[in-house]
């Protein structure tokens, strides 16, 4: 059997498939990206709250090791398109769903990471599709800046 090609999901559709209510989550990720036009997304990157992780994990989502260096111990949730986390790393901090609150875009009801806090993610992460998303990140901002 061959893996069939990703296809681009569409945010709003995929989110509201998981019934679950906006004040115990946030898309994070490429999501803030595919909303805007920026760039297709593949797959639902979600910081949930404490309660709404457990409720999850009770409901049959996979629960995974989290293999980042230095970060033993951590776990996530698993579904066909989304992942699930109670925090997401950035540098040295952890951040939890009310701390991403503080600086993210409410979209139609649904929380977003913001484009600068997703730059500034990516820029910690470091990788080579992380400097494609910010140049693509920072073109946008540009402009539809004032």
């Amino acid at each position: 059997m061959t893996d069939s090609p990703k296809k681009p999901i569409n945010i709003f559709e995929e989110v509201r498939k998981l019934n679950f209510s906006p004040d115990h989550f946030m898309v994070v990720g490429s999501g803030i990206m595919s909303v805007k036009g920026i760039r297709d997304a593949y797959d639902l990157d979600i910081v949930v709250s404490k309660e709404l992780f457990d409720k999850c994990r009770s409901d049959g989502w996979r629960l995974m090791p989290w293999t980042r260096t230095g970060r033993s111990g951590k776990e996530w949730l698993k579904g066909d398109i989304a992942d699930l986390m109670i925090e997401v790393q950035s540098g040295n901090k952890d951040y939890d769903l009310e701390e991403l609150k503080k600086e993210g875009e409410l979209i139609d009801g649904i929380w977003f990471l913001s484009l600068k806090q997703l730059i500034q993610f990516k820029k910690n992460y470091g990788r080579p599709k992380d400097f494609d998303d910010i140049k693509l990140m920072e073109g946008y901002l540009k402009d539809h800046s004032g």
